[in-house]
């Protein structure tokens, strides 16, 4: 006997059916992120600080929304969760619907599968490049104090980081390193950022492989750059509402100074600071960093003990830093930031107020208004930033050895960790957004920045040791140009800041426009991209070597030719630096990037 369903009965067991099946589904996309995270479970990231939620966390920093973070970011999603919360609750309808966007996002779904595309041009060279990408993005939260998530991306790219067609000084935003895997004129190579957190919004540790960024000012801080490759970082923080104490531990990669493409590790960058908040609208800062290599030192990880005493129990063998952060609050939607770092200073010079002695200094000062209303108008931001010579800049001891690895400069993977400049420059920077619409934003842009090589107009004593050492010098006037010779340290009792005379100056102006949308079917989102520089480089080969070495100025018997016969050749050198160094180079790049997540 045959019997029929009912329209109800058929409903019911379809309606089963497909909830057993998105149940199934929801299970294997889980299993899929854990097995393509693996172990790094345990060292994930909860939010890179080249997300879109650290643009807005800027503007409601600067509105007074929210106060009082640690400096080192990325944050663990409980901080994230906490700020996310406080903007829901006390902003205006603008600011609470972008805030829940970013809490959807984060917060709303375990995993996220997406794809990334982007396109450059640079008129100049007229070079083309393009980025594909297929990512993953997840978030745990396992326990109330236990949270992590990973950031995986396969990407297909015909330029790689070092090459990408950027304004000067722009860094690349991937975490991607050289490899021979390449399919035609494209090169497939993964990209993981990831990390893990035990605590609470206040008290925690948080670990992973990803960006850093720490002090005031986000965007482009002189510690920790947020601009730089992916390190090993390790960070606990206790935060009070009138105090911070925290402390990091970044695990870098060491070059050689004639070298920068081959890697070493055992490198390490230690970092401690206490920040005080006596009133609601001032706090003060004061901090301590050591790079150091070749070794795991348990007295750098000692989070009250002082580095420069640390230091001495070591021989005085590594580099240290010394500097303090000030933020205040004069008006409302007015943040005025500073922050100064002092890496090597003649502390008796200065005693006696002879103040034309050594300054290995960096310093920023920023100032930001963001009005607490929403509207077109979000967010100006104008910092400047200043490098002296020799600063960031460090050799193991007395060793003139440039194919050694270099554990003591403050160089990642070949690049700079702290600001996106070299020794000898300064920066003006000037940054106003807009939002003419709540999914818009639209950022002008204004840079000008100085450079000039330190080793025009140095003395005759360490020319000649330039010109007739062979392999032991380093003339470009980068981080990988340090301070030491056979005769001493150059410069070490004045700061020729900028008094060369070949100035390097490059001037960047454009815009960038950032669409976000939701995409509601899936829960996902979209975001496209488009950026325009015009850049005038006047100088722009300033960081060619000058001096190099010259055989020629050694006889058969290993000593050298005479006094006039090297400076002679030395300022033949320079001459020819200077030819090579001059002119003007305009430029437009052009970029465009689409990603869809769901």
């Amino acid at each position: 006997m045959i019997s029929f369903l009912s329209s109800r009965e058929i409903y019911d067991i379809v309606h089963k059916a497909r909830k057993e099946c998105m149940t199934t589904r929801k299970n294997v996309l889980v299993a899929v992120a854990l097995l393509l995270s693996g172990s790094l479970l345990f060292a994930q990231v909860a939010a890179d600080p080249l997300d879109y939620f650290y643009d807005d966390l800027t503007i409601w920093e600067t509105m007074g929304m929210v106060r009082n973070l640690p400096p080192v970011r990325p944050y663990p999603l409980p901080l994230v969760k906490t700020i996310l919360e406080s903007v829901m609750e006390k902003g205006d309808r603008t600011q609470r619907e972008i805030a829940r966007s970013h809490f959807d996002r984060l917060f709303g779904r375990t995993v996220s599968f997406g794809g990334k595309t982007g396109l450059a041009l640079d008129t100049y060279n007229d070079y083309k490049q393009m980025d594909l990408a297929v990512s993953l993005d997840a978030n745990f939260t396992f326990t109330d104090i236990v949270s992590a998530s990973v950031s995986a991306d396969g990407w297909a790219v015909n330029k790689l980081p070092d090459e990408e067609l950027k304004p000067v000084w722009e860094r690349s935003t991937k975490n991607i390193v050289k490899d021979n895997a390449k399919v035609g004129p494209f090169y497939i190579l993964p990209s993981i950022t990831s990390s893990i957190s035990v605590g609470t919004d206040d008290t925690y540790l948080n670990a992973g492989l990803m960006r850093g960024s720490w002090g005031p000012i986000y965007e482009n801080g002189i510690i920790v750059g947020q601009q730089a490759h992916a390190a090993g970082q390790f960070t606990f923080a206790l935060n009070r509402p009138e105090w911070c104490f925290d402390f990091s531990l970044f695990a870098l990669s060491a070059t050689a100074d004639d070298d920068v493409e081959d890697y070493y590790p055992d490198k390490y960058l230690s970092l401690h600071s206490f920040e005080y908040r006596p009133v609601d609208w001032f706090s003060i800062s004061i901090f301590e960093s050591v790079v150091y290599g070749d070794r795991l030192d348990l007295l750098y990880l000692l989070p009250l003990s002082p580095y420069m005493i640390s230091q001495g129990n070591t021989g005085f063998h590594d580099n240290s830093y010394l500097g303090g952060t000030f933020t205040v609050r004069p008006l409302e939607g007015m943040k005025v930031d500073g922050t100064l770092i002092a890496d090597d200073l003649s502390f008796n010079d200065i005693a006696k107020f002879n103040f034309d002695t050594k300054w290995r200094i960096a310093g920023q000062l920023g100032v930001s208004y963001a009005p607490r209303k929403s509207g077109l108008f979000t967010r100006i931001m104008l910092d400047y930033t200043m490098v002296t010579p020799y600063t960031y800049t460090h050799k193991e001891g007395d060793s003139l050895d440039v194919t050694a690895p270099n554990f003591q400069n403050y160089l990642h993977a070949g690049k700079n960790f702290g600001a996106a400049l070299d020794p000898n420059s300064d920066r003006i920077n000037l940054r106003i957004r807009l939002r003419p619409l709540e999914a818009v934003d639209v950022d002008l842009v204004g840079v000008l920045i100085r450079h000039g090589n330190v080793n025009e107009g140095m003395d005759d004593r360490r020319i000649r040791e330039y010109v007739t050492s062979d392999g032991s010098y380093i003339t470009d006037g980068s981080i990988r140009n340090a301070s030491g010779t056979d005769s001493g340290h150059a410069f070490f009792y004045s700061t020729p800041f900028l008094t060369q005379d070949t100035i390097q100056y490059i001037w960047q102006t454009g815009f960038d426009v950032t669409c976000r949308l939701p995409v509601l079917k899936s829960g996902g989102y979209m975001v496209f991209r488009l950026g325009y520089r015009f850049e005038v480089n006047i100088n722009p080969d300033v960081n060619r070597q000058i001096y190099t070495y010259d055989e020629t100025l050694i006889n058969e018997d290993g000593s050298r030719v005479s006094e006039e016969a090297i400076d002679a050749a030395a300022e033949a050198q320079l001459e020819a630096w200077k030819d090579k160094a001059t002119g003007t180079v305009f430029n437009n790049y052009i970029s465009a990037g689409f990603e869809y997540f769901f």
